[in-house]
């Protein structure tokens, strides 16, 4: 039951990935505001010049087509629906807001009190309020950046709208991984760097047991992060295996021409290439692990090899089984390490063996050589 909960809870189904830096200004923008009140419409005009992409058109002969002005019509309900809008986004423009009070249509109590709408035109002063809206933008282009307040006031459907602010989960889960795999390496690390501070035999017990659940915590997390990866591959090997032997299958059962013989021959030759690149691939991804943790155990084991100097024989006793563990751990790690390596290293071996058959009599020697030293280097990395 607890387990069902826990891949509910890590599940991603249903959840949407929102890109970190979506509203972020990389550059400077010289924006300019202009607003003028339409006494036909009742609504202000507001209108919007990018001077930043204008002077780049005039000194640059080819640029990317980019927008560099806007316009519309707001009422006043709706300039101070945008301004609660912004004020979310910076609490500072909270107070900037002119009053546009005299710019509403006249409510109920106003009819009551016979208050017309001429009466609260001739009450305001509508170039001092253009003036201060003007300012509003402007500062509304700091406080909150260029970005969320075009978007705000004159928002654009495009295609692929989703794309610009949405991440793909995959690609989300897969970086989140790799961050927790960081931070586990990070904390290990910490610990076993801790070991020089260290006064005493019962304190660095103590170390050697934090240190020994924060590697156990990184095997972990690069289990769960190395799996995730080679997901794809296995399923890709696996797809790609029984197509071809569903191809097999059929040549050899069913009578068929000479051209159907070709088409399907040339698509189990694909599938076959498909399936050896993700086996390619399970091969690189596992020497990335198995590097990973050998890495990890060296640094434990060395950092106490170091510590076994600073204590005598008789009290190092307590700490002799955890050396013993340490080796036996990273011997274990690094002959899978050099497992992987080795069919690594000779599938790259069996690449350079099949350019060198198809080398032509009339290559030169330098080609020769240039494959002769790429077959030697691949050989010595098993034992780098």
């Amino acid at each position: 039951m607890m387990s069902a909960e826990g891949e509910r809870m890590d599940s991603l189904d249903g959840w949407v990935a929102i890109k970190s830096d979506i509203f972020e200004d990389r550059e400077t923008h010289n924006i300019r505001f202009l607003v003028q009140w339409s006494d036909t419409e009742s609504k202000f005009a507001v209108i919007c010049h990018n001077r930043t992409l204008q002077q780049r058109k005039r000194k640059m002969m080819k640029v990317e087509e980019e927008q560099d002005g806007w316009a519309a019509m707001f009422s006043a309900s709706e300039l101070r629906h945008i301004h609660q809008q912004l004020s979310g986004s910076g609490d500072a423009l909270s107070g900037f807001l002119p009053d546009l009070s005299a710019f509403s249509r006249p409510g109920v109590w106003d009819m009551l009190l016979r208050r017309t709408w001429q009466e609260q035109e001739q009450e305001r002063d509508v170039e001092m309020v253009c003036v201060q809206l003007e300012r509003y933008f402007s500062t509304a282009v700091d406080v909150c950046g260029a970005k969320i307040l075009l978007e705000t006031l004159f928002p654009q459907e495009e295609e692929g709208e989703e794309d610009k602010y949405c991440e793909n989960m995959q690609e989300f889960k897969r970086r989140a991984m790799e961050e927790q795999v960081r931070r586990a390496k990070d904390t290990v690390d910490t610990i076993t760097q801790s070991h020089r501070t260290t006064t005493g035999l019962v304190q660095l017990i103590k170390i050697y047991e934090d240190e020994d659940e924060a590697y156990g915590d990184l095997v972990t997390m690069a289990t769960q992060f190395y799996q995730h990866q080679l997901q794809p591959f296995r399923d890709m090997r696996e797809l790609s295996t029984l197509r071809t032997m569903e191809i097999q299958k059929i040549l050899q059962l069913q009578e068929l021409g000479p051209k159907r013989v070709c088409e399907l021959e040339r698509e189990s030759e694909e599938w076959s290439r498909r399936a050896n690149e993700a086996v390619c691939s399970i091969q690189d991804v596992t020497v990335c692990y198995f590097t990973e943790t050998t890495t990890a155990l060296s640094g434990m084991l060395k950092q106490m090899e170091v510590d076994r100097k600073r204590f005598g024989h008789a009290s190092w006793a307590v700490a002799t089984p955890r050396l013993e563990k340490l080796k036996f751990l990273l011997a274990k790690e690094t002959l899978q390490l050099m497992r992987a390596r080795e069919m690594c290293v000779n599938r790259r071996k069996d690449e350079i063996k099949e350019k060198m058959s198809g080398v032509c009599d009339g290559a030169s020697v330098c080609d020769v050589d240039v494959l002769e030293l790429q077959y030697y280097e691949a050989q010595l990395e098993l034992y780098d």
